[in-house]
């Protein structure tokens, strides 16, 4: 049978990895099949990477474990991973426990079944309110980019087959989204019912400002709609400036009259001044995030220490 690789980016994760990494131990052994388990500690503060470290040396070669130099953020930390994997099937999961091992079998019968993406579908999720509602904004929003039916589920709780994963790993955009990259290289995704529980140490770093900015980054990097708004704002402007300068002619030719009002002028040359600002502003950002990635300037990840 294919290893199974199982990535999992670590933040604050020093309680849950002892008993994440005896359940995945466990899973693997009642498959019967090899699992690489990768722990990429995202440059946690606390203790993280201490236990990863001696989980390494109690199980050995199931376990790979990656420091990063420097906190990269969870989509940063889970390529790092995808980089390591070299499972013939890739699942990637939370750090914290509510991503039940014993659920990955259903995901990897997926993959088995013919489908390239396997996603568990939350039959209720244990997230605070804030999260759940910047979660579903994003999730939104990717299923308008990807086509994907309006009940569609996406979750950091996946499977995946080894060519998507090759295929997103050589996506180079600065910004990265995972469930973007992965939907950009399949076109027969899957939902798979799975259990989601409580969290039981720590808390959760995503808050609605941190959603907020991750759908700007998935809208700007993996859509044209900003574009398009612009489109739409400029044809607008064309056709509402075509009719009142009709009117100003048709005013003056007919009725050999001046057309009075200073402010209402004041007004239109404001408005288009803003339009065209913001037209500016939109294309700058493409700008900026195509010299990032140009230059290199902001990089994915650098790793600081490695054992496999």
């Amino acid at each position: 049978m294919s290893v199974v690789s199982i990535v999992i980016p670590c933040y604050r994760s020093a309680a849950s990895l002892e008993e994440l990494v005896a359940r995945l131990l466990k899973v693997s052994a009642d498959l019967r099949r090899d699992f690489e388990i990768i722990l990429v500690d995202d440059r946690s503060p606390d203790e993280t990477w201490a236990v990863a470290q001696r989980l390494k040396a109690e199980h050995g070669a199931p376990l790979k474990i990656v420091r990063l130099l420097k906190n990269s953020g969870q989509h940063n930390a889970l390529l790092c991973g995808l980089h390591v994997a070299s499972g013939e099937i890739v699942v990637t999961m939370d750090d914290d426990l509510q991503n039940p091992p014993e659920e990955i079998p259903k995901l990897i019968a997926a993959l088995e079944s013919g489908y390239d993406l396997a996603i568990g579908a939350y039959e209720r999720k244990e997230h605070p309110a804030a999260r759940n509602f910047g979660g579903e904004l994003i999730d939104r929003l990717l299923r308008g980019i990807f086509g994907l039916p309006a009940e569609f589920q996406l979750t950091s709780f996946r499977a995946v087959r080894r060519v998507v994963v090759e295929n997103a790993c050589r996506m180079s955009g600065v910004f990265p989204y995972l469930t973007a990259m992965l939907l950009s290289h399949t076109s027969n995704p899957v939902n798979v019912p799975v259990r989601h529980e409580p969290r039981r140490h720590g808390r959760s770093g995503y808050t609605l400002r941190r959603s907020l900015s991750l759908a700007a980054n998935l809208i700007l990097n993996y859509s044209s709609w900003p574009l398009y708004l612009v489109g739409a704002l400029c044809l607008a402007a064309f056709c509402f400036s075509l009719g009142f300068g009709a009117w100003v002619l048709i005013r003056a030719l007919l009725h050999d009259t001046s057309v009075p009002g200073w402010a209402s002028t004041v007004v239109i040359i404001s408005f288009f001044n803003a339009l065209t600002l913001l037209c500016l502003y939109v294309f700058g950002l493409y700008l900026s995030r195509l010299n990032l990635q140009l230059t290199r300037t902001a990089t994915h990840f650098t790793i600081s220490e490695q054992q496999h």
